[in-house]
């Protein structure tokens, strides 16, 4: 408290830059994800090689309906035409109806459609998927109540002629069924936290990321302010290292505490949060921030070096803030990424404030887990490193 007190001011602009530079990072990223330009309309490429009525109805169907045309422009092209528009980034995806289609789909046999996505528009390419699988899961549909109709006339004995008649009749009422399904279903609108309100994503995104840099730069302070001299003493009182840390670790907890508080305020005041379950919320929040410090906390006792330490933190934060969806949300990251990402801290920290905020189950007995070995590891190195001392 007494370091506090003489280096107030320079607590005060450790705690306000990160805030200003991330909260102007949040803002310019914010802008790059705003509704409309999430849900302008993109175009694909469709490719019909069975060049059927059957086909070129359903491509009809598609290319006029204002649901499906709202989000997807479909262009009508040949593959070799398709895959070059897809090269050159100006369609979001492709479909290839195959040869036959029509006949295989007459006779009963699943033939799957192609759909490539372009990996430079993810999500465009995913809405694109999805569109194509609905489609898709439609049509089988059809197909099943088709096939169980012809089942039923068969068994009853229908001539060859009537089942035909009554085939072409239940294919036609089916598939329209399904190609008018807006009028048959009720249709529900889910949001995740971040297509619901991009700026809640963001909000809760940076917040967290402030936790973690304030939670390292609170370590460091605290670093500095223990010299060699009253380590000294605090050892000739028979304080073992591992409780010197294991109080750092507390006390910086304690000390962001205000701060969290802070936060948890603004989310109410910014419609982010509902205020309700404050015990269980403000509960699963001290969890996170107790993570991060005690992070910071093992890493301190570890390294001995400052320059170490503040380079180490250094990576774990930059890591963090790219690969951990804080800036760039995780779906739009690239697949490769995929695997590094269950690596991260931050990536399990995030998802877990998003359902804190939200209100809804977290995942915080494996985050207790993960919290209890760090301070194990604090208390280890910090063993470790005073018998080396001692040596």
């Amino acid at each position: 408290m007494k370091s506090v007190l003489k280096k107030w001011k320079t607590l005060i602009l450790l705690f306000a830059i990160p805030l200003i530079l991330m909260g102007g990072m949040a803002f310019i990223a914010a802008k790059a994800f705003t509704d409309r330009e999430r849900l302008e309309p993109f175009q694909a490429a469709i490719v019909d090689q069975d060049r059927t009525f059957q086909t070129e109805y359903v491509i009809k169907q598609l290319t006029d309906s204002e649901e499906i045309t709202a989000i997807v422009k479909p262009v009508i092209t040949d593959e070799k035409r398709a895959r070059t528009l897809l090269k050159e980034n100006k369609i979001a995806g492709m479909v290839i109806l195959p040869k036959d289609f029509s006949q295989t789909i007459l006779s009963g046999e699943n033939v799957p459609l192609t759909v490539t996505g372009n990996e430079k528009k993810p999500l465009q390419a995913y809405l694109f998927r999805q569109v194509m699988e609905s489609a898709a899961d439609y049509t089988s549909a059809a197909q099943s109540g088709i096939n169980t109709v012809y089942d039923v006339m068969s068994e009853a004995g229908l001539s060859p002629e009537d089942r035909k008649t009554e085939y072409k009749r239940d294919l036609l009422n089916f598939s329209l069924h399904a190609l008018g399904r807006n009028e048959v279903f009720e249709m529900t609108e889910e949001n995740s936290l971040f297509l619901q309100n991009v700026f809640h994503y963001y909000g809760v995104s940076i917040f967290v990321l402030l936790l973690m840099v304030w939670a390292y730069q609170i370590l460091l302070f605290m670093r500095g302010q223990l010299t060699p001299g009253i380590r000294t003493r605090l050892l000739l009182y028979r304080m073992d290292g591992w409780k010197i840390h294991l109080a750092e670790w507390a006390a910086a907890v304690v000390f962001l505490l205000p701060l969290l508080a802070g936060g948890l305020y603004a989310f109410k005041e910014a419609d982010i949060w509902g205020g309700e379950e404050i015990a269980k919320t403000a509960g699963g929040m001290i969890l996170l921030l107790a993570l991060f410090t005690a992070l910071f906390a093992s890493l301190s006792a570890l390294l001995r070096s400052d320059r170490l330490f503040q380079v180490v933190s250094a990576l774990l934060i930059s890591a963090g803030s790219v690969m951990g969806g804080h800036f760039i949300p995780a779906f739009y990251l690239p697949s490769w990424l995929e695997a590094w990402q269950a690596w991260i801290l931050n990536t399990h920290v995030l998802d877990a404030a998003f359902s804190i905020i939200a209100g809804e189950q977290a995942d915080l007995g494996r985050l207790s887990a993960l919290l209890i070995a760090l301070l194990v590891l604090m208390c280890a190195g910090a063993a470790i490193s005073q018998k080396r001392e001692g040596a």
